[in-house]
């Protein structure tokens, strides 16, 4: 299936969506398949794809997107006790305006609850299905693109990106790849907004990909290059897919990892609305060395754990 715009006007760029179903099936040799040139365009281009027949049960998704929900509306006295401590590693819950990941604004109007199987309880509500089925079906896709990533870029070895994520799942010690739920909630008229306050700053990702699943709330934004922001919307079914800061870095700035951000809306109505989303942030096991693989040597080398202690502590308010 060709690549598809939602974007019909020249004067913006398009966030294309590519159909997965061919490269799922195995039907067809990935060092010849269209779609993957389709995403190998996208990413080098834009930073983000819609992929559609991605292999995610829908209804999957929609009974986690309700698990969250259920979980953010407690009081706070049932969500303190999950309260996530750098010092255990990433994951647990994070309180309004605890974290900025634009470290130059306030901090983010949102809440969210981050998973990366470290051996640390987990609500009850939370264990069944996102950390076991979710996060391995969300593994398993990010895997295969990264596998797909691999014949687009043109590698020697296709699978040198799969190579170098072998520890998701395996908790914070050994791969910073999170699941993290994020919930909007409702901001009231009376809200005092701090300058340059947003339920999410403008920032790239941490690690190699994200897996997004959205909401029809809308209000994500990614920037585009000549400035200014496209409006990205919700298509029913799919997941939007960008590329981090060590991807940019990986690939010696041939994949660019895309600002973006979440508003608060204008619209009063819409601002008393919850938006919820769903990340799988994907990092490449700890101590693999990142180098520019054209040889080109424009990011000197990092650790994939130093790089994301180093964003992470960027990001983070102290908690009581």
């Amino acid at each position: 299936m060709a690549t598809t715009s939602i974007y019909a006007s020249s004067e913006v760029e398009a966030i294309p969506v590519i159909d997965f179903s061919d490269i799922l099936s195995g039907s067809k040799d990935l060092g010849n398949c269209p779609q993957v040139k389709e995403l190998h365009s996208a990413l080098s281009t834009v930073g983000f794809v819609f992929l559609t027949n991605h292999g995610i049960d829908k209804k999957m998704v929609d009974k986690v997107f309700k698990m969250s929900e259920t979980f953010f509306t407690q009081d706070i006295s049932a969500k303190k006790p999950f309260i996530r401590r750098e010092h255990i590693g990433n994951d647990g819950y994070v309180c309004m305006e605890q974290e900025s990941v634009n470290p130059t604004q306030p901090g983010d109007l949102k809440e969210c609850y981050n998973i990366c199987k470290t051996a640390i309880p987990c609500p009850d509500l939370l264990e069944d299905c996102i950390k076991d089925l979710f996060f391995e079906s969300n593994k398993t896709l990010a895997l295969k693109i990264l596998e797909v990533m691999g014949y687009a870029f043109e590698l020697k070895d296709p699978q040198f990106f799969v190579k170098r994520h072998q520890k998701i799942g395996q908790g914070s010690s050994e791969s910073y790849t999170t699941l993290r739920l994020l919930y909007y909630p409702p901001l009231p008229p009376s809200l005092n907004l701090k300058p340059g306050q947003l339920r999410c700053g403008e920032h790239v990702d941490y690690g190699s990909i994200t897996l997004l699943f959205q909401d029809p709330n809308g209000g994500l934004q990614v920037k585009k290059k000549g400035g200014g922001y496209i409006d990205v919307p919700y298509i029913d079914g799919a997941v939007l897919v960008n590329l981090g800061a060590l991807m940019q870095q990986w690939t010696g700035d041939k994949y660019p990892a895309t600002p973006h951000r979440v508003l608060v809306p204008d619209d009063e109505t819409v601002k008393e609305r919850v938006r919820q989303s769903i990340a799988f942030f994907v990092h490449p096991d700890n101590e693999v060395l990142v180098e520019t693989i054209d040889g080109s040597n424009k990011y000197p080398p990092i650790t994939a754990l130093e790089d994301t202690f180093r964003r992470l502590k960027q990001s983070y308010f102290p908690v009581d």
